[in-house]
């Protein structure tokens, strides 16, 4: 069976630091160390609890989408996540419908659309 295993987003350069951080401090993913071969070619990766993995490449030219996004479940500790994200002044818009997971979204410092879900909204 297929399995996610990575998404790779680009970052202008003078942001990568930027982007670890959100993605450590604030979305709970940790730093993998790649091979010294991909390392010496700047590779950033970062992983979640299940393995799944966010790669970001250096892009000067990066323009962030109008609405391509990555998506990540979050469950019950979307509450966690929205706090760190107010603590740190990242600005979110949120949905709530019964019947759907409630969604925070929001934009990384790259300007990388993320669609954070909770869980479901009862009827």
């Amino acid at each position: 069976m297929a399995r996610f295993h990575h998404v790779n987003l680009g970052v202008p350069p003078e942001k990568l630091d930027d982007e670890a951080t959100f993605l450590v401090d604030l979305l709970g993913y940790r730093p993998v160390k790649p091979d010294p071969s991909l390392g010496a070619i700047g590779a950033r990766w970062y992983e979640t609890h299940d393995g799944a993995q966010v790669h970001l490449s250096a892009d000067p030219d990066h323009r962030p989408a109008a609405r391509a996004h990555v998506a990540i479940e979050f469950g019950p500790k979307l509450a966690d996540v929205e706090e760190r994200l107010r603590n740190a002044t990242v600005a979110f818009d949120q949905s709530q419908r019964a019947g759907f997971p409630r969604v925070l979204n929001c934009r990384d410092p790259a300007g990388n659309l993320w669609e954070l879900r909770g869980d479901v909204i009862a009827s």
